[in-house]
């Protein structure tokens, strides 16, 4: 993707630029060089141990009497038991927590991206609104106009003004949101709290209207979804770490080469085996952890699973459900149209009031902030279905007028 800027940035341009600037992200990444340096280690073996010993005579004089001598090498050879299964976890888990920070990279991605687009729907909305306000402070003035001719009810007056104070209350809720979501934007991407990004519309069409499949969706899903795919590579990292605990059982054996020689002086090689006695310590405590921590892991997967597959339910449902809304909504929207171009040229020609006229604005422009947070509910269900599923949706960006 070439991120030039100019004219703003789209959405999905934003969660590019996130994951790269993401100070949060940028800290995340620092647990894969310490998996990285976990492989490392685990890779090493023991070091062999290297012994000198000198004993000198003192007391008595004897010409024959030499000083003592040993020198030794040792080295515990059952490391080599465990050295495979502990590489191997070492690589499962580095695997694992590498598919953790790109789940945690995907979804600050798709969060970002869905700020962007609650923005862009935001202003639109916030336009509306303030046309609405506008449109509702006129027809209070000529309501007062007309009462002092007359021709309205302090009734009526009181009607529109109370109209015209909730058409403000609405412009200070969505300049609020606006505020806010430009404030956790700027944030993710390492700006300013006061700083602002230029964002734009994109210009792919909308893909297919219809809501997909669930069963289509949940195929394949254990093997798209990172974050189950970690938890897969984290329990085949236990499952080795429980392989070499259970080798570690195996009594721990030391081979020695040494060379010795004492005060006669007499010379000697040799070799020596030191055994441990598992009287207490067979490494017990380890295999029962390595058991319980992949029990654990493995149980949090079949949850994670069912969670995941019952999300991807419920979002199917519910973006059917605001789809078929949206669609209602929108088959409204022309015959409004049509009644607000009717009192425009009723207006003109004196057949119908000003207030007439204003109130089909309102109705319109209301209908409108509708469709527009509609549209917005479908897009983060669409953005939530993404989480889930763990792909990229076929409606991979709304039309430039769909916000």
């Amino acid at each position: 993707m070439v991120i030039d800027g100019r004219g703003g940035f789209t959405p999905d341009e934003v969660a590019v630029m996130v994951v790269v600037v993401s100070p949060g992200l940028r800290a995340l990444r620092g647990q894969r060089g310490v998996a990285q340096a976990q492989v490392v280690q685990a890779g090493i073996l023991p070091n062999p141990q290297l012994g000198y010993s000198v004993d000198r005579p003192h007391g008595s004089y004897d010409p024959a009497v030499v000083e003592a001598k040993a020198l030794g090498l040792s080295w515990e050879v059952t490391s080599l038991l465990t050295h495979r299964d502990q590489v191997a976890a070492a690589n499962a888990e580095a695997r694992s927590v590498d598919l953790s920070i790109a789940w945690q990279e995907w979804q600050t991605a798709q969060d970002a991206r869905l700020r962007a687009f609650r923005i862009l729907s935001l202003e639109k909305r916030l336009s509306l609104a303030r046309s609405i306000e506008g449109a509702a402070a006129d027809t209070l003035a000529l309501t007062r106009k007309a009462v002092s001719l007359g021709l309205r009810t302090s009734g009526d007056l009181v009607l529109f003004a109370e109209a015209w104070t909730q058409a403000q209350g609405t412009c200070s809720d969505l300049e609020q949101q606006l505020s806010s979501e430009r404030a956790l934007l700027a944030l993710a991407l390492g700006m300013g709290p006061s700083d602002r990004i230029s964002l734009k519309r994109p210009d792919a069409a909308p893909g297919a209207a219809e809501v997909p499949d669930a069963g289509t969706l949940l195929q394949g899903l254990e093997d798209r979804r990172l974050d189950l795919v970690a938890l897969r590579y984290g329990y085949e990292s236990q499952q080795d770490s429980l392989r070499a605990a259970v080798l570690a059982q195996f009594p721990k054996i030391g081979l020695s080469l040494n060379k010795t020689n004492d005060t006669t002086p007499i010379y000697t090689r040799g070799v020596g085996v030191t055994v441990d006695l598992p009287l207490f310590d067979r490494n017990q405590g380890q295999v029962a952890i390595a058991k319980a921590t992949r029990q654990r892991l493995f149980d949090e997967y079949v949850a994670r699973v069912a969670e995941a597959r019952s999300q991807v339910a419920q979002v199917v449902d519910g973006l059917r459900i605001v789809r078929a809304q949206l669609g209602a909504v929108e088959a409204s929207l022309p015959e409004l149209t049509r009644v607000v171009s009717s009192s425009e040229v009723a207006l003109r020609s004196r057949n119908a009031d000003e207030l007439a006229y204003r109130d089909a604005l309102a109705v319109l422009a209301i209908r409108q902030i509708e469709q527009n947070l509609l549209q917005q509910q479908a897009l983060e269900l669409e953005v939530a279905l993404e989480i889930a599923t763990g792909r990229p949706s076929l409606n991979r960006n709304p039309s430039p007028g769909s916000l």
